[in-house]
């Protein structure tokens, strides 16, 4: 951003009768004004966005095997470990309730503590059946 005219030029060069140059003059401060309004615009949003992330990393906490997000005493989630810890982002798995949980965007499976290894079944379908 290049320097913005000097108010006091301005009305100096009224006083000479400058008139055309003292509007080139008001015509830079106009666009500089504007240049200055669109970075306060960019930069509060940059702010926003910044502040949103904290506010997002703050409230965030690691149960294994997932992510929760704190809202006051309650918990929101739970969230893909891998999704946040790579992007930030908070990808709700989907729950298929036997303690199996996949991650619909990065396809990551999780188990939970509810979660119990398949045993084999024994009876008529397995080899002492035929003992």
């Amino acid at each position: 951003m290049t320097l913005l005219p000097n108010y006091k030029d301005i009305v100096e060069l009224i006083k000479k009768g400058a008139t055309i140059e003292a509007q080139e003059k008001i015509m830079e401060l106009r666009e500089g004004a504007l240049e200055v309004q669109e970075e306060n615009i960019r930069l509060r949003e940059k702010v926003k966005e910044l502040e949103d992330k904290l506010n997002k990393k703050e409230n965030v906490i690691w149960e294994a095997p997932f992510y929760w997000r704190k809202d006051g005493d309650k918990k929101d989630g739970p969230f893909c470990a891998q999704c946040y810890d790579k992007a930030g982002n908070l990808i709700r798995p989907l729950d298929h309730k036997n303690g199996v949980w996949t991650c619909p965007t990065c396809k990551n499976i999780y188990k939970d503590s509810s979660y119990r290894d398949p045993s084999p079944q024994s009876g008529s379908h397995g080899w002492d059946a035929f003992t």
